[in-house]
């Protein structure tokens, strides 16, 4: 196995312009992801307290797995003050995209950069987004299947979805395998196969919740590299979380202000915005078997999909009570994060680091201190067959990965055209045009004469185009062959019009190259980089 690096040449400029320290990104960002001195900066800040408490709690909500001596370790140096490099994700069907994964890669190896170049442990830490209610974002994933070049959406179906989050919500078993047979159906028999498929099935019978099922398959991926995990949703991390679930109340309107101004200033200073939400609360509350958003109208809590309303004397009742019924919101949640962990570096994807941006303002106000915010690894996976199919078309893999194949596949599709064919059709084309701008000076004078003349030009124009387009759609079904290897190359590299990463599944590859492909020791040139990183297992 080996790694290539690609830069690619993106129209996105926010990783390059991170890269580069921009000015404008300094202005929201606390600390330079590029200058030494901010990590020594993290490394030197006081523990925040409570690194006993969240070790605790760590180590309980991973107690129905078989913890590993490197993840003992690890949750004895989180006791003891260690920091850590996190990062999160919401809990997709069998793993989710496989940028999911690729988090993890990141914050392994950066962790492991970090330890050796400043001679102090680092502890990997991935975040479980349970307390996340859209199912539909993850309840479905992507299979690619290679006879017929074309990928297919595979979906866990149910008549129940949950309105509560995903870590309250145990799915139907049965329907479960069901989803699992027709992904592998998808999928080509190979000497990897029987034992993914095995793993999978022992991780839906041995597991009753969505999120454990993924807290499970993730811990059997990465369990000799120590990460730890932690549901984001857990009861007993709720409890730790109390005393700062009042702090958000009782500032819940000096949080929204931070917030909507810097967005503002965000925006004003040319970056997207990302984050939109009409709450001024930024919290959730449990009510009625639902995860209900808060909102504060003219002196009490209102939710979201029901007819109560709260004074804040009985939202914090409820919270001395139960703190397990509130959750964090889009805003709330990274400064939580912050706050439970003494963290070096937040790694996130493209989109996720950029709504950090809009938080500048809020991390001061709840007096969180924000850390290092980078991007996650981007990895893509290229096989033999398709190393050589790009080879065969003679395509640049970096134009493939930022563009796809479109324009060389017309390309290829036009230098297989007869040239006097596309010529003559562009003349009469031409003559058309011009035939038409002298009919029209004709018939100046007359109005209805000058929209049929248009009407009439239309057509022909239509029809030449019609000519162009079937011509060419010949050709194609004449190379038939080339064309599925173009929509084959396009569909491994390019699917969707985005990267692999954010559609393909890990069972994907796993499945061609079985579980170790995702270990990072795999490959031992994999490191933290901002550059795209090829992989060919």
């Amino acid at each position: 196995m080996y790694c290539m690096i690609e830069k690619l040449n993106e129209n996105d400029r926010f990783i390059t312009n991170l890269k580069n320290s921009d000015d404008t990104l300094a202005e929201f960002y606390h600390l330079d992801a590029m200058n030494p001195e901010s990590f020594k900066q993290r490394f030197e800040l006081e523990s925040n307290g409570r690194e006993v408490a969240v070790a605790n709690v760590i180590k309980k909500y991973m107690s129905d797995l078989t913890l590993t001596s490197e993840q003992l370790e690890n949750i004895e140096a989180l006791k003891n003050g260690a920091k850590v490099i996190i990062g999160g994700q919401q809990a997709g069907l069998f793993g989710g995209p496989l940028y999911t994964l690729h988090k993890i890669f990141s914050i392994i190896t950066l962790s492991e950069e970090l330890k050796e170049k400043y001679n102090t442990k680092v502890v990997p830490v991935f975040w479980i987004a349970g307390e996340d209610h859209d199912f539909d974002e993850v309840n479905h994933t992507f299979a690619y299947n290679s006879k017929n070049a074309k990928l297919h959406k595979i979906k866990y179906h149910t008549m129940t979805p949950p309105e509560s989050n995903v870590s309250r919500y145990s799915p139907n078993k049965e329907e479960l395998h069901d989803t699992l047979n027709q992904f592998f159906q998808e999928l080509p028999e190979t000497k990897h196969t029987q034992s993914i498929i095995s793993l999978y099935r022992k991780l839906i019978d041995q597991y009753d919740s969505w999120t454990d099922m993924f807290k499970a398959l993730l811990h059997e991926v990465f369990k000799d590299y120590g990460v730890l995990l932690i549901d984001a949703n857990d009861q007993g991390l709720r409890r730790i979380e109390q005393p700062f679930i009042k702090q958000l109340i009782e500032q819940h309107n000096d949080v929204d202000s931070a917030f909507r101004k810097t967005q503002v200033r965000t925006i004003e200073s040319g970056l997207e915005q990302m984050i939109q939400t009409d709450t001024n609360v930024h919290l959730f509350l449990h009510e009625d078997n639902m995860r209900q958003l808060l909102t504060f109208e003219n002196g009490q809590f209102k939710l979201s999909k029901s007819d109560k309303v709260y004074s804040t004397r009985e939202l914090l009742n409820i919270l001395e009570q139960e703190p397990e019924r509130f959750s964090n919101n889009v805003v709330t949640r990274p400064i939580m994060e912050e706050w439970l962990f003494n963290t070096v570096a937040f790694i996130g994807g493209p989109s996720e680091i950029k709504y950090w941006a809009e938080l500048s303002e809020v991390f001061k106000v709840a007096n969180v201190s924000m850390p290092i915010v980078l991007p996650r690894l981007r990895i893509s996976y290229i096989n033999d067959r398709t190393e050589k199919l790009l080879s065969q078309y003679e395509l640049e893999l970096q134009k493939v990965l930022v563009n796809g194949v479109n324009e060389d596949k017309q390309r290829f599709v036009r230098a297989k055209a007869s040239d006097a064919f596309l010529e003559q059709v562009e003349q009469m084309k031409q003559q058309q045009d011009e035939l038409y701008r002298n009919l029209l000076l004709e018939v100046s004078n007359s109005n209805d004469n000058q929209l049929l003349v248009d009407k009439n030009n239309e057509i022909h124009q239509q029809q030449y185009d019609y000519l162009l387009k079937r011509y060419l759609l010949n050709i194609e079904r004449e190379n038939e062959i080339s064309m599925k290897h173009f929509n084959e190359i396009n569909e491994v590299l390019h699917p969707m019009g985005g990267l692999q990463e954010r559609i393909w599944n890990p069972i994907q590859i796993m499945n061609e190259f079985g579980i170790d492909v995702f270990n990072p020791s795999t490959y031992p040139p994999l490191s933290y980089t901002f550059d795209h990183i090829i992989v060919k297992p």
